[in-house]
């Protein structure tokens, strides 16, 4: 009975994030096809007189429409328009923000040498004693230091398991736990919420930040 529950187990474990893979997917699928398909069946409609509804047409299209967007973008023509046009969205108030906000971060994600994570590290928070992971993202702001007169740093802390969602911690740069594990990893950890097994790490560390070198790391 016993070896029966450990294989049920071991088959929940295999099964389950592929299950979630499909389902996410699936939802991904249908609500882009709902948004979008439903607009050019009404174009269809209206201009062809064809009422039949046509599954994943929304999604091709999509998928299409980012395809050429790309191809657009590398191009000369492409790169001047799109310059003029950000050049109008960071004039206007409240929306350059969220513009530049937006880009800086899929600029992060999608650029791993330059990427705002710079390094797995471990805070000592909520409290004495406890320690929270998080990713080292830079220097805080100089007026930050001035006026706390100690070497801060930025730490962002995701929430688990959703890493997208944290909230961001100034913490003295004596106090921060440079860990050796590498960015992906964790991701991996929060989104697992530390239920996976990650592979150790005994051929150091590597950082690619501003002034932090192994002679600065504690622990």
């Amino acid at each position: 009975m016993k070896h029966l529950r450990n294989f049920f187990f071991t088959g929940l474990l295999v099964l389950l994030p592929i299950i979630i893979s499909i389902k996410l997917f699936v939802w991904g699928f249908e609500k882009a096809d709902q948004i979008l398909g439903n607009l050019l069946h009404q174009i269809i409609l209206r201009y062809f007189n064809f009422s039949k509804p046509i599954p994943g047409l929304g999604l091709a299209v999509l998928v299409i429409l980012i395809t050429l967007t790309g191809i657009f973008a590398k191009h000369y023509i492409g790169k001047k328009l799109l310059s003029i046009g950000e050049m109008i969205l960071v004039k206007i108030p409240i929306l350059n923000g969220i513009y530049n906000t937006t880009k800086q971060i899929m600029e992060s994600f999608s650029n791993k040498e330059k990427s705002a994570f710079r390094k797995v590290v471990l805070i000592e928070y909520p409290r004495p004693g406890i320690f929270s992971p998080g990713f080292l993202t830079g220097d805080t702001p100089a007026e930050a230091n001035d006026k706390t007169d100690k070497r801060l740093v930025n730490v962002f802390v995701p929430t688990s398991p959703n890493p997208t969602t944290g909230f961001l911690v100034f913490v003295p740069f004596e106090d921060v736990i440079m860990l050796d594990m590498s960015i992906d990893d964790g991701f991996k950890l929060f989104i697992s919420a530390g239920v996976i097994k990650l592979k150790e790490n005994n051929g150091g560390y590597s950082f690619n930040g501003p002034s932090f070198d192994r002679g600065d790391v504690k622990g």
